[in-house]
């Protein structure tokens, strides 16, 4: 039986408006770690990463220039646990919260294996890599916390997703600019549309989508600029 993610993939299955691209990372990830375990690593940061700037654009989370451990503190901060309907909703949120500070610690252990030469990249041929029984660990790992930290955003109250309800058009304009040098002006009965601007306005999931996957792009290569 081919290895699954099953609570992202549940998570898809509930939340589908919210999805965006997660199963084509939840595939890559399965498939890495069916075929290619020693590439499973790469897969998994990939999917911290993307679930982190979804997470922010949901909750309008500032996250600066900090790194994987960084981002994720700043999500566990935007996350509200109060049970208003409980005469301890306070407390509970405050130990949710510090149950879930170990989520930080794992990222950055993960971020610092990333950093390892030959666990995600670099390193010589003759060095050891990632083996199946890690692929499936760190899978694993992937799955309950990615999971958790999703539903947590997404499933909020309707009015709290409403005052927070993802990107501004104005406010990403070196995205746009991007889309717009892809994609042609179009023109409908004399009036001429920008392509982000459409986008934006007709799917603002896909929107959305896209705008994440672009900021980890241009991330990854500034990365690679430094490294340089």
């Amino acid at each position: 039986m081919a290895y699954q993610l099953q609570l992202l993939r549940t998570l898809i299955e509930r939340h589908p408006q919210r999805a965006g691209n997660l199963e084509l990372h939840v595939r890559a990830l399965e498939q890495s770690i069916e075929q290619l375990p020693n590439t499973c690593l790469a897969s998994v940061r990939t999917i911290f990463e993307a679930a982190q700037a979804s997470i922010g654009l949901s909750l309008n989370i500032e996250f600066g220039r900090g790194g994987l451990p960084d981002r994720m503190t700043k999500v566990i901060e935007a996350f509200d646990f109060t049970m208003a309907d409980h005469p301890d909703g306070d407390k509970i949120h405050e130990e949710l919260t510090a149950l879930i500070k170990g989520i930080e610690e794992t990222t950055t252990a993960l971020a610092r294996l990333s950093n390892i030469p030959n666990m995600r990249h670099g390193g010589a041929l003759d060095w050891a890599v990632l083996q199946r029984q890690h692929a499936y660990m760190l899978g694993g790992l992937c799955d309950a916390l990615v999971s958790f930290l999703l539903d947590v955003a997404w499933s909020r109250p309707s009015e709290v997703i409403e005052t927070a309800s993802g990107p501004s058009y104005d406010l990403e304009g070196a995205f746009n600019d991007n889309l717009d040098s892809e994609y042609e002006l179009v023109e409908i009965a004399g009036s001429i549309f920008e392509p982000s601007r459409i986008l934006f306005t007709l799917d603002a999931t896909q929107y959305e989508a896209a705008l994440t996957e672009w900021r980890l792009t241009s991330r990854a290569d500034g990365e690679q600029e430094v490294a340089a």
